[in-house]
């Protein structure tokens, strides 16, 4: 299961950065150093046409090339879709594949490169190995050819991904930044973060035998009013919870029908899911189903409000992944400490409100 998982969010990844220029904050460790291996690798497989840009500011053709075999990818096939761009080493041969520069701030000839091999392979995807190196020189002039990069990987519809220490001064970061549409921020915690566009990413991650395994991570809420689907085919039921509620910190949306309930979910992405299990279209079993198989909604918390009381039934929808149950009749005050005990399990702090 867990290589299953890493696979799934691999392809989520490449099918979300395509296209965009990424840069990993990671902290001072091989971490992020070792992800972006991961990541080139799986783009390598996976994406046959896609031609690779990488470079060498911190390591050499040839470390680059073995830490691929250090962390366990193997590449070997796929090294006529890389170019290199390294400094020029009088003892060693020149490479397949590769062009020179005096060093790693011969930004001119560095440029040239970059320009001729995104004119000869648009889309490709440059690899700009570690910022911090860069980070070093003056900025204003790292800001220029940041610049440059940028517009020639645009104009080519290519993209970039680099790294950098999250250690950095604040000037660093915020000016390489600047050149990147999307930030993944690596923490010593083994979590990852991003947002692309409306979707905000949360993965764990771990490395064990040199293999990576990536597992999404509950999302957080992190808000101050909770928005709330209420799901019932008795419009009264409805009526009575919004009323119940009314003093409390949430914006209520209403679905009288199992159909719209998922459409209206899988639309608005509520923070909570307040369901009826007997519904004349679809009942509750089978909107948590089709909500627990897509990856927007699948941690969408749900609590079923129902006046089946059996035990079977309040077993099945735990078996589901519902987070909680609650029979009617109830009482406004158990929905109400319900709602909060299961969003305080996601991260949700209420504001103090008047009972």
């Amino acid at each position: 299961m867990p290589e299953e998982k890493t696979e799934e969010i691999l392809a989520t990844l490449r099918r979300e950065l395509e296209g965009k220029n990424v840069l990993l904050l990671t902290p001072a460790n091989v971490f992020g150093e070792r992800i972006i291996h991961f990541y080139i690798s799986s783009v390598l497989e996976n994406e046959q046409d896609k031609k690779i840009i990488w470079l060498c500011l911190k390591d050499s053709r040839e470390r680059v090339l073995s830490r691929f075999t250090e962390y366990g990818f193997d590449i070997k096939s796929f090294l006529d879709r890389i170019w290199f761009i390294d400094v020029e080493n009088p003892a060693i041969e020149s490479a397949k594949n590769t062009l020179y520069c005096s060093s790693q701030t011969d930004y001119i000839k560095i440029g040239s490169h970059v320009e001729k091999l995104f004119t000869d392979y648009p889309e490709s995807l440059l690899v700009i190995d570690d910022l911090n190196v860069l980070s070093k020189d003056n900025l204003q002039v790292v800001e220029n050819f940041g610049k440059f990069l940028t517009r020639i990987a645009t104009e080519h519809s290519g993209s970039i991904i680099s790294m950098l220490n999250k250690g950095s001064s604040a000037e660093v970061q915020n000016t390489m930044k600047s050149f990147f549409d999307i930030i993944i921020e690596i923490s010593e915690s083994g979590e990852m973060h991003t947002e692309i566009g409306l979707k905000t990413l949360d993965i764990q991650y771990r490395v064990e035998d040199r293999e990576i395994e990536l597992e999404y991570l509950q999302r957080k809420v992190k808000k101050d009013r909770l928005k709330i689907l209420i799901v019932d085919d008795e419009p009264d039921i409805v009526d009575l919870i919004k009323l119940s509620l009314a003093s409390e910190p949430y914006d209520f949306l209403v679905a009288y029908s199992g159909k719209e309930a998922v459409e209206i979910a899988m639309k608005e992405l509520p923070d909570l899911i307040l369901l009826d299990i007997m519904m004349p279209d679809m009942d509750g079993y089978e909107v948590v189903e089709k909500l627990k198989k897509v990856r927007a909604t699948r941690d969408i918390a749900i609590i079923m409000v129902s006046a089946k009381t059996n035990v079977e039934d309040k077993l099945k929808g735990m078996e589901l992944g519902i987070d909680d149950y609650i029979s009617k009749p109830f009482d406004k005050r158990e929905i109400n400490a319900r709602i909060k005990m299961v969003m305080k399990r996601l991260g949700w702090n209420p504001p103090e409100t008047s009972e």
